[in-house]
């Protein structure tokens, strides 16, 4: 009998998290290498898709006007895929070159799991971009893939009884994130009649931006695909600890790594599970290595007495980006190196690992971990659709005649800054609040619903992408207000 002994990591060495879908922000390292060259393994990823037939990314780290993450689910799912996995090892290589930070241990979210594998050393960099690229050929050459997720505000336990009600085959539970977030793939006429069920039952219900439905066995046949190109790779036991939420438990071994890459795509993965027992296991401090700061927001509303970091939560020079570091190694726990999003819900008490029945999922370039909602929040639709909100009550317009934008910007950038937990300052009335600020399309639906009711305005059909700025979202409110909105 062969007996494996782990090692713990202390907590003092943080957790860096490899997220998914999430890990993308257009341009994310454009202020980092403006005036300096790209971190190098940016360039081996290129250099190493074109090698594998695969495209070329470094334009969509580097740019300002690099393609959104909409455009890139339309056009170019296999880059935005190689986009985000270049960003996270980037990140992993900035933090040790600028402040001397190193992974205690790793966790990757979904396909997340490939650049956790990497940064472990079970995967080569050559094998980890192979496979990247060979994951993204087997999903389009596979049938009956069509199908996508949704988000259910709800606990685990509601959540499967929600989705058994309806009886579908279909759908399965993908995703669990927190205790209060499941999220469920499927069909795109199953996802309709179960966010239809979420409406009847009071339980927030919110579609997301994916291509496929990930972790679900409509897949099996892209995951028997990829099986070809896995066995053709060297994995090996990771250098580094790493605890997988595909498999619910830490990766000690080759075959454990090659577990994870031949399931992930019908598995469940359990991201909530995964952080309580590496909190259990005394870890504190968790470092996000992609882009924006999913990850890190559901550490920060799920485990208490923890310390996160997202130095990519937006757009940062490349000082910044070393204070970020500095900060994170440097400062007790309880404290955060930048500046947070609010959670929206308290943080419940840490609970055992067993706690939850089964192993959820959160996916990388699968399912984007939603943010946190507040219970009084209206639902919000999937966000490249067209915005509708309930019309209000008509009032009487203003006789004070036409709106004025500048007033009305002060008073947005208080309701945002207060909304999302950064200082009003960093809201001036041009900056992006996705492509600079790190606010993504789904929250900013959300936050657009609160000025609505606000000004108590009438329903408007736009997208939330025509209105990326403080401003232009001002020019939309006294526009809806035809005059008689006013700061």
């Amino acid at each position: 009998m062969r007996i494996i002994i782990v090692s713990h990591s202390s907590s003092a060495e943080p957790v860096f998290l490899f997220p998914g879908q999430g890990g993308y922000l257009p341009g994310c390292l454009s202020r980092v290498c403006a005036g300096r060259a790209l971190p190098a393994v940016v360039g081996q990823v290129d250099a190493l898709s074109l090698r594998y037939g695969g495209p070329t990314i470094s334009g969509l780290l580097e740019g300002a006007d690099a393609p959104s993450l909409d455009t890139l689910l339309a056009s170019d799912v296999p880059a935005l895929s190689l986009a985000i996995f270049a960003t996270e090892l980037a990140v992993r290589d900035l933090a040790r070159d600028l402040a001397s930070v190193t992974p205690g241990l790793v966790i990757g979210h979904s396909f997340g799991e490939f650049a956790a594998l990497t940064a472990a050393g079970a995967l080569d960099l050559a094998d980890g971009v192979r496979l990247v690229i060979a994951r993204d050929r087997a999903l389009r050459a596979a049938g009956d893939t069509e199908g996508g997720m949704v988000a259910l505000r709800v606990g685990r336990q509601r959540a499967d009884a929600v989705v058994g009600s309806l009886a579908d085959r279909g759908l399965a539970v993908a995703a669990h994130n927190g205790y209060d977030q499941v999220v469920v793939s499927g069909p795109h006429e199953s996802l309709d009649r179960l966010t239809a069920l979420a409406g009847l039952l009071g339980i927030e219900a919110t579609r997301l931006r994916v291509p496929y439905p990930f972790h679900n066995r409509l897949l099996g046949e892209a995951n028997r695909l990829f099986e070809a190109d896995v066995a053709g790779v060297r994995v090996r036991a990771p250098r580094v600890p790493m605890y997988s939420p595909v498999l619910g438990r830490h990766v000690e071994s080759e075959q454990d790594g090659r577990e994870i890459l031949t399931s992930h795509l019908e598995r469940e993965v359990g991201f909530l599970p995964a952080l309580v027992s590496v909190r259990g296991d005394g870890f504190t401090h968790f470092l996000e290595c992609g882009a924006r700061c999913a990850l890190t927001d559901l550490v920060n509303a799920n485990l208490p007495g923890v310390r996160t970091a997202a130095p990519l939560r937006q757009r940062r020079t490349f000082d910044e980006l070393r204070g970020v570091f500095a900060a994170f190694s440097s400062t007790e726990a309880g404290t955060d190196a930048v500046p947070a999003a609010s959670s929206w819900t308290a943080a419940p008490p840490v609970v055992s690992a067993g706690t939850s029945a089964s192993p959820a999922a959160s996916s990388g370039t699968d399912v984007p971990p939603v943010e946190q909602a507040r219970p009084t929040a209206p639902r919000v639709e999937q966000a490249v659709a067209p915005v509708r909100t309930t019309e209000p009550t008509p009032v009487e317009p203003s006789p004070s005649g036409a709106g004025d934008v500048t007033g009305l910007v002060d008073e947005l950038r208080t309701l945002y800054a207060s909304a999302v937990g950064y200082p009003e300052e960093v809201f001036e009335a041009d900056i992006e609040l996705e492509a600079d600020l790190g606010i993504d399309s789904i929250r900013q639906t959300e936050l657009l619903q609160r000025a609505r009711q606000k000004y108590d305005l009438p329903e408007a059909d736009i997208r939330i992408t025509d209105y990326t700025t403080l401003e232009s979202i001002a020019g939309l409110l006294t526009e809806l207000g035809a005059g008689r909105v006013r700061a």
